[in-house]
Order: structure tokens, then sequence, then C-alpha cells
């Protein structure tokens, strides 16, 4: 009996301080700091407004009242975002950009939305298409940082000089060229602040000037980033891949850059499935490793010849051993290549495929 009291007055103390740290956090978010003047991407945000700061402080509290993905925007920040800086900064557009990909996906570049939209930047397949974004045997490239970054910089360039500001664009972005513009023609309405748009698309803007200053200023809400275990920039190379045969097995690559399967794929993760398809690529590779990686590729693609796909027409009198051993290959390679058994009758005119190795 006392042991049972015992667990329940644990269980009691336990909930009351749970009320305390919950009462704790409602203080906070009833509380976050909004700078009394704010600019995104070079544009005021007119906080004058009542409206528009109640919106910007509804995205503050729904933020950080999600303290696990504010932490990852942290951990992944000092990785993912000085790349995206860099390109900001070579195409002379405002780093407040880099914010999209933080509310888009949280940093991640396998990310994929449940409309089909996938990486960082989140790309429908048509979109990504229309600015280079190609996804073939093996690869897509709406996973790939660089080209997804170069992509989406393109895009947004495009939205502004079509609508004339950064927040149209940036709605545009979320909910598409025509919805935005076809909601201005409507409403007779030439500024975002000022237009009813989907729900989604409106807080959207609104969430990457919540992300700016949560990033910007963390002090401000609390947070400290002493001692903080933030995920460092890997010290990678790019080596360049061609492949010349049908198919290369993901795992020779992988063996190539002296990784196992997951860790390539970390580094790559515009790499799908398990082999790549002829064409030429940009694998990132640990810097250590990408001086043998050519070497070693070449001597598993010494050891391992592809197979020369032939077909061969069955003749009256063939039998599937007299095939066999005419190509120097064993029956089971016949059944396994042409999803026949052993015991299958094979008929004059019949096609059958197989794989021979020169």
């Amino acid at each position: 009996m006392k042991g049972w009291m015992a667990r329940v007055g644990i269980a009691l103390v336990l909930l009351g301080a749970g009320v305390v740290v919950a009462r704790a956090g409602v203080n906070e978010l009833l509380r976050l700091w909004i700078p009394s003047s704010l600019e995104f991407c070079g544009e005021p945000v007119p906080l004058d407004r009542a409206d528009v700061k109640e919106r910007l402080d509804l995205e503050l509290v729904v933020a950080l009242g999600d303290p696990v993905s504010a932490a990852l925007w942290f951990k992944r920040a000092p990785r993912y975002l000085p790349a995206v800086e860099a390109a900001l900064d070579a195409e002379g557009l405002p780093q407040d950009l880099k914010y999209i990909a933080v509310i888009e996906s949280n940093l991640r570049p396998e990310a994929v939305s449940s409309a089909g939209a996938v990486g960082a930047w989140q790309f429908v397949r048509a979109t990504g298409r229309l600015y280079g974004l190609q996804r073939r045997k093996g690869c897509d490239d709406r996973r790939d940082w660089e080209k997804s970054t170069r992509a989406a910089l393109a895009h947004l360039r495009d939205l502004r000089d079509a609508f004339g500001s950064w927040p149209l664009a940036l709605a545009a972005y979320n909910a598409g060229r025509r919805r935005v513009a076809d909601a201005m023609e409507s409403q007779g309405e030439s500024s975002f602040y000022d237009l009813r748009l989907p729900r989604e698309t409106e807080r959207y803007v609104f969430r990457a000037m919540a992300a700016k200053l949560i990033l910007e200023h963390p002090d401000r809400y609390g947070i400290d980033l002493e001692g903080a275990r933030t995920w460092s920039a890997w010290d990678t190379r790019k080596v360049t891949l061609r492949v010349d045969r049908r198919r290369l097995p993901v795992e020779a690559v992988a063996r190539a850059a002296g990784l196992g399967f997951r860790r390539l794929v970390e580094l790559n993760p515009w790499i799908v499935g398990t082999e790549l398809g002829k064409g030429t690529y940009q694998v990132t590779v640990p810097a250590a490793e990408a001086p043998e990686f050519a070497g070693r590729l070449a001597r598993w693609e010494a050891e391992h010849p592809e197979p020369r796909r032939i077909y061969h027409r069955v003749r009256r009198g063939d039998t599937l051993t007299a095939i066999a051993r005419r190509y120097g290959i064993t029956v089971g390679q016949i059944c396994e290549w042409n999803g026949i058994s052993r015991r299958s009758t094979i008929y004059p005119g019949q096609t059958l495929v197989l794989l021979l190795t020169d």
C-alpha cells in the first residue's frame, strides 16, 4: 500500500511540474517580442497595422510552440544555409529568401509533401521541369541542394518580376501564379497584406518572417545557443561520374566513394533507387576519398562487365539446354531472365532474352 501511495505521490508531483512548465510556456508565448519595424527582402512590413502585427504574432506563437521544429532549424542551419546564402549573393537576391527553404522543408532535401512536392524547396514535378530539374532513372534533381536552390531562386526572381513585390512573389510561390493574379484582379487589390488568399498562403509569408526573426534574434525569444549542439558542414568534394552502361548500381558508387549505401545517399539526396542510368553526374564524396574515387570505380567496372542483351528467336528443335550450351550460359539463367521455369515449353517463333558478358 505504501509503495502504491508513493507512486501516486510521485505522479502528482510530476503532473504539477508539468502544469508549471506549461504555464511558463504559455506566459512566454503571450509575450513574444515583435520589433517596432521590420523589413523582409528589403520591403517594409506594415507592422503599424494591428491586423498585420497579429498575423505575424500568430506565426511566432506557432513556430515557438513547436520547439522540435525550431530546434532543428538551429541544428541544420550551419550545414545547409551557407550554400543558399552564397547562391543568393551570386544572384544579387535578398538574403531573406533563404527562409523559404526553412519553412518549406525544415531544411530537409529529402522532404516530400502529400501533394508530391519534393526537396528542400518543395518543387512539384511540372514546375521543376520548367526550371531544369530533371527526374530520370536513379536521380531526382529536386532533391539536389545546388540545382534546386538555383531553380528556386530563378523561379522567385520571375515571380518578383511578374508581381512587383516580394510578399506577392512568395504568395505565388506557395499558391501558384494564376491563383494570386486572379485574386488580385477579382478583389481589386495590389498589396499582399490586403489580399484574401487561401489560409495556407496567407500564413506562408508570415511564417517566413517569423523564421527570420527567430533565427536572427534567438536571444529575444529566450533561446540560448551557447554550447548548443548544431550540425556543421561536411568536408566534401564533388567528383564527376560518367555512366556509360545502361545502369550502374548505386552500391558500386558507394564503394568507390569509400562509403556505405546510406551515407552516400545522405551526401547525395538526389539519388533515388538502387541504380543510376546513363549520364553524367556530380557526386558528393568525403574530401579524403575523392582522389581514389575514379580508380576504385574503374576497378569495379573491370570486375563487373555489363551484360550484353540479345534476343534469341526459338527455332524448331531448340531446347532450353541446347540454347544454354550454345551461348555458354545456364538453363537457370534463361529461366530467370524470362520469367519461366525449367519445365516450361518453348515453341518456334518465341523470343527469349539473354544477357551475355563478353
